[in-house]
């Protein structure tokens, strides 16, 4: 992690969040997740099926400090991955608001050898910057050797 991200994120955690400021990162948080899941759609193709229906509307306390509804909470997709009739990898958009981070997604793959894997996917860009760089965290991995994560890598985790 940058330092500049973890100052950023603990500038932010003491302050009093506002309810524009709040629904400006719950907008760049939805934009940069589903930027993410177009790269992976992309890359994987039409080899794979993807569903987006489902959704995740934070209730985050700074959500609810800043006097939100869930209405007023842009919504962000759960992403599905599909092949030969059987999910094979899940997207779940967890939390936006953690120290050292712009945002947490879990990923669960499922692997065609069997079994479920997990993993979370990191941004370490600064808030509202504009940009996202995706790391991929396994639980037991050393938390300063967080690689990025590169859509082509999810065919090697499929496999």
């Amino acid at each position: 992690m940058t330092a500049d991200v973890i100052t950023a994120t603990m500038r932010e955690a003491l302050e009093t969040p506002g309810r524009q400021a709040t629904v400006r990162r719950l907008r760049d948080w939805q934009h940069r997740v589903h930027g993410l899941y177009d790269d992976v759609q992309a890359v994987l193709g039409s080899e794979y099926t993807y569903d987006r229906d489902g959704k995740q509307r934070s209730a985050e306390d700074r959500v609810q400090l800043a006097g939100l509804s869930e209405d007023d909470v842009p919504p962000v997709d759960i992403l599905r991955v599909g092949r030969a009739g059987r999910v094979v990898a899940q997207f779940l958009p967890r939390m936006l608001w953690m120290i050292g981070a712009n945002g947490r997604i879990d990923l669960f793959v499922m692997p065609s050898t069997g079994g479920r894997q997990f993993f979370m996917l990191i941004d370490r860009s600064a808030p509202l910057s504009n940009l996202s760089d995706w790391r991929l965290v396994r639980p037991a991995m050393d938390p300063l050797a967080h690689p990025p994560f590169r859509p082509e890598r999810l065919h090697e985790l499929l496999e």
